[in-house]
């Protein structure tokens, strides 16, 4: 339960000290009184949206704490709200996240807002949701892996999207990529091979020059009587019998001798090369073609074939890997929606059911609460599956008798709408089993025996769970255990002020809360409502 409530420098509260009761709470005080603000606060200090512009005084900073029993254990939380907001948990500094999850446990705030929430057909799918979680635990673990799943099915079905759409223009980079690999294959073009076609050109167009120049020297060499190698042989013939009388020309005779020997085998060479050497137009279209097909190669896909042909080789791997495989990623597609499916069937089951449970315990609420007519349906259809499943739900009700059920968003008077949100909030209350609710003007659009079976239904409530409200209707203000009058005083500025009323001061404000004055007669009328 909420125990107590300090506010300080937030809109227009100076300082404010609220302390609550078990049971039936009730914040009243004239319209515009600030009654709001009180709750505004609470939701702040637990976590809700608060900025500098709620700072009454601008010079400091606003401060709002909030103190809770749980089991005989006390909770403190508390917010100072400056240029950045800081939490405490017990007086030590925390995060807004913390605080939420903290939230979750320890109160629920019904305001105008979560009305529109409960209105709204696309969030009905989430209360229902909750109300199953609540009671069952394994159902949020099948909607966690079901969200999840589904995600994991979506990015694999962008995948597969994307590779359908390109599956013609893959085929056709695939079908280009490898003719380009067999073009560069077929021709299985050797390192250094277009020099070596070019110097085997050279020679071959001019093999009648060189035939004929290593003819010639060969001739010189060794051709006849008159060649060098028959001069130096007759001059080492010389030096031989010289060497004989004088070994000093023994090295020469040497050096004449291996030089006349290694003329011998370079003359042998150019008679064997010139006689091998014929001009052979054959060959010569051959090594043309050759050479020319290397150089269109190489304008083609650039100087370095082989670099190029491996980068061809890549883009095909890439292309043809396991992850492109559009068969792959369409078996993965098909086991994931086939989770999908079972999930959702899953949790259609679990909806269904406790559809039925919800709405029955709704109508039997809502004949309490006046509503004697009423007829609640939660309407769960299938529908395209998305991150919540195959299901669309939606609330469904009629409030007259012989009156067709329709969207609860369609429902047109505002007593009604009141009700109906007092009575799931009073169910999910029970399966949230949280220890506070706050409701922020839930009487609205309501009177007479209506106020009576709300206040009913709140006092029936607050005996399992402590109940804040704020009220303008004399009935149910008349049954609250903690009576809190909010007022507005007005001095150098204008602030809000709050008071516990005794039994005295509580009588005398139910008086003027019926009649707009106090005195005997309202006063008696006062005691008539509390009785």
């Amino acid at each position: 339960m909420l125990k107590s409530l300090f506010i300080k420098n937030f809109i227009l509260i100076e300082e404010a000290f609220l302390e609550f009761k078990e049971g039936f709470n009730v914040l009243c005080g004239e319209t515009g009184a600030g009654k709001s603000i009180i709750i505004k606060a609470l939701d702040c200090v637990l976590g809700a949206k608060a900025s500098k512009d709620n700072i009454l005084n601008k010079e400091k900073p606003a401060l709002i704490e909030a103190v809770f029993k749980i089991n005989d254990e006390e909770i403190t939380i508390s917010r100072e709200i400056n240029s950045q907001s800081k939490f405490r948990l017990n007086g030590i500094l925390t995060n807004i996240d913390e605080i939420k999850e903290k939230r979750q446990q320890l109160i629920d705030i019904h305001s105008q807002h979560q009305t529109y929430i409960y209105m709204s057909p696309k969030n009905h799918i989430n209360l229902l949701d909750d109300y199953i979680s609540k009671k069952y635990p394994e159902f949020k673990e099948i909607l966690k892996t079901y969200k999840e799943t589904y995600f994991d099915f979506k990015e694999i079905e962008k995948k597969l999207n994307f590779l359908k759409e390109n599956l013609q223009n893959n085929e056709k980079e695939i079908d280009f990529l490898t003719y380009q690999l067999k073009e560069l294959d077929d021709a299985a073009i050797k390192a250094n091979e277009e020099e070596e076609i070019k110097t085997e050109l050279d020679i071959l167009t001019n093999s009648q020059e060189l035939k004929e120049k290593s003819y010639g020297a060969y001739w010189a060499l060794y051709g006849d009587n008159q060649s060098i190698i028959e001069g130096l042989s007759k001059i080492k013939y010389e030096i031989s019998n010289s060497a004989a009388l004088d070994k000093n020309l023994s090295e020469t005779e040497e050096t004449l001798f291996d030089a006349i020997e290694n003329l011998k085998d370079c003359a042998n060479y150019l008679r064997d090369y010139s006689s091998n050497l014929e001009f052979n137009q054959e060959k010569l279209d051959e090594l043309n073609e050759r050479l020319s097909l290397i150089q269109k190669l190489k304008r083609k896909y650039g100087e370095n074939l082989d670099d190029e042909r491996e980068n061809i080789e890549q883009k095909l791997k890439n292309l043809t890997s396991k992850d492109n495989n559009i068969q792959i990623v369409q078996e993965n597609y098909n086991t994931l929606l086939s989770s999908l499916d079972l999930l959702a069937k899953k949790m259609n089951e679990y909806r269904i059911k406790n559809a039925k449970e919800l709405s029955k315990a709704t109508e039997e609420k809502l004949k309490n609460l006046q509503l004697n007519e009423a007829n609640f349906e939660i309407s769960i259809k299938e529908t395209q599956k998305g991150e919540k499943g195959s299901d669309s739900v939606e609330f469904l009700i009629s409030t007259n008798k012989n009156q067709n059920l329709m969207p609860l968003a369609k429902i047109a008077s505002g007593g009604e709408i009141s009700r109906i949100m007092l009575a799931m909030k009073t169910i999910f209350a029970n399966v949230d089993k949280v220890s506070t609710v706050v409701f922020d003007e839930i009487d609205t659009g309501i009177s007479g025996i209506t106020s009576n079976a709300v206040a009913s239904s709140l006092i029936e409530l607050s005996k399992t769970t402590q109940i804040i409200c704020i009220s303008h209707q004399p009935i149910i203000c008349a049954k609250a255990d903690n009576f809190i009058w909010i007022f507005k005083t007005h001095n150098e500025n204008t602030n809000i002020e709050t008071k516990i009323l005794n039994e005295n001061e509580k009588l005398e404000a139910l008086a003027q809360m019926a009649s707009g004055q106090i005195n005997d007669e309202t006063v008696e009328f006062a005691k008539t409502l509390i009785k």
